[in-house]
């Protein structure tokens, strides 16, 4: 009997001695936890999804607790997690918002017209424009209560031209405008255009046209850019287009363009002196060679053939 009892009394006492032990111990090497983390981690989803960049919660706990971390990283949580953990941290905390991309405002094509414009000059128009262009858009959206209102009041006002250019306006003519290009075959398309010759214009069609279409469209980075590549390849003479286009001036078709003939250059008239005469024979004798060249004789054969003929 005692040999079973000893076993078990001496295991009973070294069970109790090492409780103990382990409860010295763990009063002796506890670690002490920031009551802030234990809340933090409280209010957390329990996700552990580490998008904020921790090993789970527990561990963007200590971060926001014991190393500064922001307290707007817990995405499932989302902003009413960030307040209550700014409420236990005793920080205000502001959501970052995010910015939307600008947009764009879309560049406004200006339409090219086509077709003769009417016969008015440019004071006239530029006075009557507003009319003129009313008068169009009323006849070309077929608005014959609008246009013809408009007919009605250019007749009591007396306007006889206007009422002219109205009707040119009805057989399909158009209102040019200065800001605006009028394409090729109007009547007047070469009388604003740019003094840059039939050759010039054809071998740069395609650079004009394109620095014409980005300055109508106030696209300045690619006009600028135009600009400088003229600039870098010294191209003086296209500089100087690029200004007259900026100016208003149009880009013509160089199919419908008639170059001006040269001037002809008037030969002056070389007044030969004696002197020069005696040197342009002897230089004719030194070339052709002695016994082909000689003036003198020759001059006097010429003389003996008009006296024959005039004594005859």
């Amino acid at each position: 009997m005692e040999a079973i009892i000893m076993p078990v009394v001496i295991l009973g006492i070294t069970g109790v001695l090492m409780g103990l032990f382990l409860a010295f111990a763990s009063k002796k090497f506890e670690v002490e936890v920031d009551p802030k983390v234990e809340a933090i981690l409280a209010i957390l989803p329990g996700v552990n999804c580490g998008a904020c960049g921790y090993p789970g919660c527990s561990g963007y706990a200590s971060g926001v607790a014991l190393e500064g971390a922001k307290m707007t990283l817990c995405a499932p949580g989302g902003p009413k997690v960030a307040a209550k953990i700014g409420d236990i941290m005793g920080v205000a905390v502001e959501m970052p918002v995010k910015k939307k991309p600008a947009a764009k405002k879309p560049v406004e094509k200006k339409i090219v017209q086509t077709g003769e414009p009417i016969s008015a000059s440019q004071e006239f128009i530029e006075k009557n424009k507003r009319m003129l262009m009313k008068f169009k858009e009323a006849f070309d959206a077929k608005d014959k209560e609008a246009y013809e209102k408009l007919e009605n009041l250019a007749k009591m006002a007396k306007k006889d031209e206007l009422l002219k250019f109205y009707e040119e306006i009805k057989s399909g003519k158009i209102v040019p405008d200065g800001s605006a290009p009028v394409a090729a075959g109007a009547t007047n398309a070469n009388a604003n255009a740019i003094s840059a010759s039939k050759e010039f214009v054809e071998k740069n069609k395609r650079m004009l046209m394109k620095f014409k279409e980005a300055f109508d469209a106030g696209d300045k980075e690619g006009f600028e850019k135009l600009e400088n590549l003229a600039k870098m390849a010294k191209k003086d003479e296209l500089l100087k287009f690029y200004e007259e286009i900026k100016s208003g001036k149009i880009v013509p078709d160089p199919a419908t363009m008639v170059d001006t003939p040269a001037a002809k250059e008037e030969v002056p008239k070389v007044e030969t002196k004696v002197g020069d005469s005696k040197k342009q024979e002897a230089s004719y004798c030194s070339t052709l060679g002695d016994g082909l060249c000689v003036p003198e004789q020759n001059e006097q054969i010429v003389k003996q053939n008009l006296h024959q003929e005039a004594d005859k």
